[in-house]
């Protein structure tokens, strides 16, 4: 509900933007992204009451989910025709501004076929509490994936590099990996390059997946 609340109350034009949930819940104990963290009666300016028309939830019982890649299948098929399209985690905090930001940002790559992705940058002292600005101006980048060693066996996992200030400025830098965390493209992307509902219980993997299939067909990755 917070993330929700963020990117509505955060966004320059909260009226341009539509929010799919897919909301796993525990019957009881977790409370849904349907219903706003105060009663609209108490608090009518949350997101939750004042744009509750731009958000779309697809609720389901905790117990019987699969694993991310069948619960992100699910919202890729919420996809309505919308010009841009975005995917984020259900822990990530928004900035103020942040959808003319990484609007301008995608334009400045001017690649139709661009998609900005990372491994996002821990909240904890990222946001000022006040303006609701970023208090970091380094870049997350992806160029180093390894093998890692689990229960399950070796799987390739995605590295971020340590966060600097970026060399090239004035626009986003090309990088060779898709980060599920984080994705922002035109909504083609996620047409042509939908989530395989058929791999149950993945929580490694499903990156290479959309990342090379993705590529593939002529898409670019970039460190926003």
């Amino acid at each position: 509900r917070y993330t929700v609340e963020t990117i509505f109350t955060r966004a320059k034009h909260p009226d341009r933007v539509r929010v799919a949930v897919v909301d796993q819940i525990v019957d009881g104990e977790d409370f849904s992204c349907e219903s706003p963290i105060e009663p609209c009666e108490d608090n009518p300016e949350q997101a939750l009451c004042k744009y509750r028309h731009l958000v779309d939830v697809f609720q389901m019982d905790a117990i019987l989910a699969v694993g991310p890649v069948f619960a992100r299948h699910i919202g890729h098929r919420m996809y309505r025709g919308e010009y841009y399209s975005m995917q984020s985690d259900a822990h990530v905090t928004y900035t103020t501004g942040w959808d003319v930001d990484i609007v301008d940002q995608q334009e400045a790559i001017g690649n139709e076929m661009a998609v900005q992705s990372t491994y996002l940058t821990d909240i904890v002292g990222s946001i000022d509490d006040k303006t609701g600005l970023s208090k970091i101006h380094t870049r997350p980048i992806m160029c180093n994936t390894d093998y890692e060693d689990s229960v399950q066996g070796k799987h390739l996992r995605h590295l971020s590099q340590p966060e600097r200030a970026p060399s090239i400025h004035g626009m986003p830098q090309l990088q060779p990996y898709w980060a599920a965390g984080f994705s922002f493209s035109r909504g083609h992307f996620v047409v042509n390059v939908p989530y395989d509902q058929y791999q149950p219980m993945i929580f490694q993997g499903e990156e290479m997946s959309i990342g090379l299939r993705g590529f593939t067909i002529g898409y670019d990755y970039y460190a926003t």
